[in-house]
């Protein structure tokens, strides 16, 4: 019988949390299942570590952008600059992000976030790229900027809204994912999003080095804890596991124009080169 594989499509593994110790980390994932993982960028910064770390691993996959609260201190020529990371790491970059809105206390101005989303959506769409959306208390906002731009495909990160912001999502031919923090017994909102969500639209990620699942809670996330994630779901869900992680990773593939890819890092063997 087949064991189950993973994907985590959305881990900050190239942040300074993992400096210490990547090399060991990277190999728990690989160890744990997890196919291969995306590593988006908040800043320029991180978006060039995310394309580094993916050129020297072949598991990473990066994604590009400047995050809505980095977003006031993003040089005037950060289009540009995000332009350029993208031809640089070309082989390796699926999507930009992560990006979006943000309405959290002491965020940016909501004008400055809103100018940004939108440039980077008009990026997206000009280079064919996905999106990876955050939408932290601005889920309906996230949500009507994206219509404006027809046929762009992407994923509504860490996902905090409710049932009919999926069906609205999902109608707009976008994917939900969720993180390990829908095993946390507060929350019964994140739970009921996820059963309104079509499996074939479903996406699971860890959000390293951020909320862990539990039964990791309290301890630094890593990609390797996406494991427990796929199974409270499965259970939630009433599927089995190895079903779930089959469709989940078919759904990400064709997000994120995988579609030939069949082997993971941890078919090799991984060497530590992450550093400079």
């Amino acid at each position: 019988m087949s064991e189950p594989s993973y994907v985590d499509t959305h881990a900050h593994v190239q942040m300074a949390e993992f400096d210490d110790d990547r090399k060991d980390v990277l190999r728990r994932c690989w160890d744990s299942g997890v196919r291969w993982i995306v590593c988006p960028g908040v800043d320029i910064a991180t978006s060039n570590l995310a394309g580094r770390l993916a050129q020297q691993e072949p598991g990473v996959l990066a994604a590009i952008g400047v995050h809505p609260q980095d977003c006031a201190d993003a040089p005037p020529d950060y289009l540009a600059q995000l332009r350029a990371l993208v031809a640089r790491y070309r082989e390796k970059t699926v999507a930009i992000g992560e990006v979006g809105l943000d309405f959290k206390e002491g965020t940016p101005d909501y004008t400055v976030q809103m100018r940004f989303f939108e440039e980077q959506l008009q990026l997206a769409a000009d280079l064919g790229f996905p999106v990876i959306v955050h939408s932290r208390f601005a889920v309906v906002e996230s949500l009507s900027a994206i219509s404006h731009f027809a046929g762009l495909r992407g994923v509504m990160h860490c996902f905090g809204g409710t049932p009919a912001d999926v069906e609205q999502a999902v109608g707009m031919g976008l994917c939900v994912s969720f993180t390990g923090n829908l095993t946390y017994p507060a929350a019964r909102a994140t739970r009921q999003a996820l059963k309104a969500c079509p499996l074939e639209r479903l996406l699971l990620e860890t959000d390293a080095p951020c909320m862990p699942p539990v039964p990791m809670r309290g301890t630094r996330n890593e990609p390797s804890f996406v494991v427990h994630t796929y199974h409270a779901v499965a259970s939630l869900l009433d599927r089995d596991v190895l079903d779930l992680s089959q469709r989940i990773e078919l759904t990400a593939r064709e997000l994120f124009n995988q579609h030939e890819r069949r082997e993971h890092a941890g078919e090799k063997d991984i060497q530590d080169r992450t550093q400079p």
